[in-house]
């Protein structure tokens, strides 16, 4: 699928997420991908990756690397050009790299998508694919599938940051709100209420900042190093419930370093 500059220039790397081909890379197929023979040998392959680590974390990291690829890939495929990608379908294949996802390979043609059937085309998403899926991560890791619904919105909201530029504000404010009504879990809970956004104790480097309800877990991937700080995201919960002073220092020190 051809992707139009505008949003190539706003994102790059979405370049790299949608494929017609395999470009030597492993594949599954996602209608495939919950079931537990076909993801607990690629979970135990992508745990080789962190062999002091434990599961819980793990298993976070690999979802939300699978979200990094899956949300910019069907985003684009909606706001560039109208098109569906059934991810629940048969045609529909993961490309990874050792277990660590890559991309999504689809058709040559996909179906159109009408503003009408968008509701509908999130709630099979979430509920056709997601669901079963987290499942699965939760049984192999261990690890709360409420972490890894929380995990969608912390992707799906930073996708967003990186789009805010690129999309008018009507049709920004109309796709981000897709997210703000679905609930999952057998309808126990509400993705939006896993990520709020709130004051930044650093101001003068960015206005607001995510706050999720339950932490992601990455820091656990990382050996504990004397005299320094843990490796938080901004949007840790952890990190909002330490003083103001060291939660700006610490800001101050990641923006720093990402630039």
């Amino acid at each position: 699928m051809e992707l139009p500059d505008w949003l190539c220039q706003t994102w790059p790397p979405i370049r790299q997420v949608i494929r017609t081909d395999h470009c030597g890379f492993s594949s599954v197929r996602l209608q495939q991908l919950p079931q537990e023979e076909i993801l607990f040998p690629m979970l135990d392959r992508f745990a080789s990756v962190y062999p002091v680590a434990k599961r819980p974390p793990i298993a976070s990291q690999w979802s939300m690397n699978y979200l990094s690829v899956l949300f910019p890939a069907v985003l684009a495929g909606i706001l560039a050009r109208n098109l569906e990608i059934r991810v629940w379908e048969r045609d529909v294949e993961l490309l990874h790299d050792g277990a660590r996802p890559v991309a999504l390979k689809v058709m040559e043609r996909l179906p159109s998508l009408s503003p009408d059937q968008m509701a509908g085309y999130w709630e099979r998403v979430l509920n056709d694919h997601l669901e079963p899926l987290f499942a699965t991560i939760s049984a192999w890791g261990g690890v709360s599938t409420k972490v890894l619904w929380g995990n969608v919105i912390a992707v799906w909201d930073g996708a967003f940051d990186r789009l805010r530029d690129a999309l008018d504000p009507e049709t920004f404010s109309m796709a981000h709100q897709w997210m703000e009504t679905p609930v999952v879990a057998d309808g126990r809970l509400k993705l939006r209420s896993l990520q709020r956004i709130v004051a930044s104790p650093v101001p003068d480097i960015c206005s607001n900042i995510p706050l999720r309800k339950h932490c992601c877990l990455h820091y656990l991937l990382h050996m504990p190093v004397v005299g320094k700080p843990e490796v938080l995201c901004e949007a840790c919960p952890r990190l909002h419930r330490q003083p103001l002073a060291a939660q700006a220092s610490y800001l101050r020190s990641i923006y720093h370093e990402h630039g």
